[in-house]
């Protein structure tokens, strides 16, 4: 059977421009972050979705929003193990923090997290990777022929490894981990990666993406 799947980061935030780390902060889109949704929307009104997966935070649901409005009636699942990355007592902290901060204490950017009551690199891909496969599971045991999932950039920049490293068909030169952009979209036919971090919808946006935090 035939199956796509539609990746999308959410639009932009303020948090983002400001370079700090909102990981699992209730933050929304900002101006700039609508109108990228909503021009995403426009771009995606013809894809035949029969379902939406979408992370729990607002950025996120504000996102799907702005798609859906062009499906109307299509369900949606908010989910909370799509968020990104817990940072735990270092949210809301500047970004640059996170380097001098564990400079400073001799640790490494990773332990200094996990020290803060955030998740190591490891647990939080093993639980983006986990929501992955299982909402594949049972979009297919659905036999639904084509998802939409809206979540951060954190996972999406996990998700890509496990592409590769699961031998996905794909142009390594192209396709790599790294931070997404803004609204920026993904799509997987039969796993063959078929678009990959495109914001071709973004008129006059031609910028470095923000940083996936």
């Amino acid at each position: 059977m035939s199956f796509t799947v539609t990746l999308v980061r959410h639009g932009n935030t303020d948090a983002n421009n400001e370079r700090w780390l909102q990981g699992q902060i209730d933050t929304d889109l900002n101006k700039n972050g609508r109108e990228q949704a909503k021009r995403c929307g426009k771009r995606l009104k013809d894809d035949p979705f029969s379902k939406v997966y979408c992370s729990d935070l607002n950025r996120c649901k504000q996102t799907a929003a702005a798609i859906m409005a062009h499906h109307p009636g299509l369900s949606i699942a908010y989910d909370e193990q799509l968020r990104e990355r817990d940072f735990g007592k270092l949210s809301g902290k500047p970004l640059k923090y996170l380097t001098s901060e564990s400079t400073r204490q001799h640790l490494s950017v990773d332990e200094f997290i996990t020290q803060e009551g955030g998740e190591s690199v490891e647990v939080f891909r093993r639980r983006i990777i986990t929501a992955y496969e299982k909402l594949i599971a049972e979009a297919q045991e659905q036999q639904l022929s084509s998802i939409l999932v809206v979540t951060h950039g954190g996972p999406l920049k996990y998700l890509t490894s496990y592409w590769i490293e699961n031998e996905y068909k794909l142009d390594p030169l192209i396709v790599k981990p790294m931070a997404h952009g803004n609204t920026a979209i993904t799509k997987i036919h039969n796993q063959m990666i078929i678009q990959f971090n495109s914001t071709d919808h973004l008129l006059n946006q031609n910028q470095p993406p923000p940083p996936a935090v």
